[in-house]
Order: structure tokens, then sequence, then C-alpha cells
């Protein structure tokens, strides 16, 4: 910004001292005009030299066509450091997201068997397994009643089939992330499905197995001496109502 200013102050002083610019009336000489169409696109400020080469330019309206082009200078300096500092701010962003790039949510997916009323009216299975891909077959009818299959296909952090015990869910989804709960970290786990999808069955036997292992690291000797204290409460929202389990369904 200084050298900028610096270079219009000369550039001014050039003007009213002697040289083609000193002269009544219109700045004369093509030399003249070319030295501050030049000046003008060293600048980037080329599109203010086409009147200069045309008609020339009133001397008294000179300190205003410098203040205007010192005004437009400075605001372009001023862009280009604001663009740096967005930039470095972008970069530290970047920085910061690859460091914390860790899922702060993650979905399991549980199938669950065909239960005695599906079996005994004899329904398809028609939920697979592969991985983390849950495939839903499908069955429709084309117009000419032509039935065939269509394949839907979803992706999850894991897909557990209906031949896992609670045991293996609960080292899946739960068991990760009781040791961030010792980091000052809050963690949530719950189960979400349509009534009769097996949530109940799912759930039950965590919390407990949850219990054990917090107790567990509470007596590792680090985080005994920080003195944690475990609290429980146990809910049931049913209905619009909450119920306290631990209270006689209060």
């Amino acid at each position: 910004m200084q050298q900028s200013n610096a270079a219009a102050t000369a550039f001014y002083d050039h003007a009213r001292g002697g040289g083609s610019f000193n002269n009544a009336g219109p700045v004369g000489g093509d030399a003249g005009d070319a030295v501050m169409a030049r000046w003008l696109q060293s600048t980037g400020l080329q599109h203010l030299a086409f009147p200069l080469t045309s008609t020339g330019i009133d001397q008294r309206l000179l300190p205003n066509l410098l203040m205007q082009v010192n005004v437009l200078l400075i605001a372009k300096e001023q862009s280009s450091a604001d663009a740096s500092a967005s930039s470095f701010i972008a970069n530290e962003k970047e920085i910061s997201t690859r460091e914390n790039n860790v899922a702060k949510i993650k979905v399991m997916v549980r199938k669950r068997p065909l239960n005695k009323k599906e079996i005994s009216q004899k329904e398809d299975d028609i939920v697979t397994v592969d991985e983390n891909v849950l495939t839903v077959h499908e069955p429709k009818l084309k117009v000419d009643l032509t039935a065939y299959i269509e394949k839907h296909e979803f992706c999850f952090d894991a897909v557990l089939d209906e031949h896992v015990t609670n045991d293996e869910v609960y080292r899946v989804t739960v068991e990760p992330i009781i040791p961030i709960i010792f980091q000052r970290t809050k963690a949530t786990c719950f189960a979400y499905g349509q009534t009769g999808s097996g949530k109940t069955f799912t759930m039950q036997p965590l919390p407990l197995r949850a219990a054990q292992d917090l107790i567990r690291f509470l007596h590792q000797p680090v985080y005994h001496s920080q003195r944690f204290k475990l609290w429980l409460s146990y809910f049931e929202i049913y209905d619009g109502k909450l119920f306290d389990l631990l209270s006689d369904r209060k």
C-alpha cells in the first residue's frame, strides 16, 4: 500500500512539475499520455487508461483522478490481503478437518430372523446381508402381471445378520465408545425401528454390559485418581409418556 501511494504521489508531482504535464488546459503530449497509460496499466487499472490516450485529461481533474486511483489501489490491495487471510483460514480449517476426520455418528443395522407367524404363512425372507451392505429383494409385478424382483441396496457402517448374538452386537456397537467417555466426550447409543423389529430384544442386555465395562474402567489407576462418578437412570418413553423404571414407573 505504501508503494502504491508513493507511486501515485510521484506521478502527481511529475504532473505538477515540468514535462509534458505542466501545461495549462488539457495535459498535452503523447509522451505524457503514454506515461500515464503505462502507469495505470502497471497498477491493474488499465480501464482508466483508454480515455487518456484518446482525448487527454484536464490537469485540474488530475488530483481527483489520482485520488480515485489511490482509493482503487488501496481497495485492490485490501482485497488481496483479505484473499490471503481467507486462504490461510481455509487452510487451517482443512488441517483441523483432516485431524478430526473421525466419524461422530455410526449407523449399524441388525437383521432379525423370520418370526413364527411369518414362517407359518410361508413368507419369503427378502433381506440378505453382505458385509456392510443390506439388500432388500422386493417382489413386484409388471403391467402384464409378470413377476420380477427389484433389488434395493443400502450401505451402513456395519450390517449384522440374523445369526449374530447379543454379545457380538455389543462388541460392534457399544464397546468401542466406552473408552471415549473417559476422554470427557458424550456418547449415545439408541435403537430405532418399527414395532416388532427387535429393538427390545437387542437393547435389553446392552446397558448391563456397558455398566460392567464402565466400572472396570473406573477401577483403572489412571481414571481412579480422577474421581469419576457413575450415575445411572433407566427410563422408558412410550406413547408420549416418560416412565422412570427405577421408581416404580412413576
